[in-house]
């Protein structure tokens, strides 16, 4: 298995302060590393919000505004995310939370039929759940 690069802390910390997000936008950051499991409908759910435009798109524009303070990192996530990924794609969230898998390292996902939605999770590092 490839291994993921792992978030320096300290510099997502302070490309995270740069990335002047909005309000509601630090509110998903926070809520996603907070409870570290997730889906869409979750999000939607538990943070009130309108299911368009899909909440996962908002995070990737999120994640993106993110990895321009923290460039090389985020090509390392990227160049990660398009090795793992079935059709050689970039998913630019990576840079917070990757899919989810079973206890056969099948993901989470309706497309492999292991549940209804696509679960992800954090990074380790960018769990504050513990704070």
């Amino acid at each position: 298995m490839i291994k993921r690069p792992i978030t320096p802390i300290e510099e997502f910390e302070k490309a995270l302060d740069k990335a002047q997000l909005t309000k509601e936008d630090l509110e998903l950051i926070e809520y996603i590393r907070y409870t570290s499991v997730f889906t869409q409908p979750s999000l939607v759910k538990e943070l009130k919000r309108k299911s368009r435009p899909p909440l996962l798109t908002v995070l990737c524009q999120i994640c993106r505004k993110i990895g321009s303070g923290m460039p090389d990192h985020f090509k390392n996530v990227i160049d990660w995310s398009m090795q793992i990924s079935e059709h050689n794609t970039r998913w630019d969230a990576h840079l917070i939370c990757a899919e989810a898998v079973n206890v056969d390292n099948i993901p989470l996902s309706p497309n492999y039929g292991t549940c209804l939605f696509d679960v992800l999770v954090v990074h380790k590092e960018l769990f504050l759940g513990f704070d």
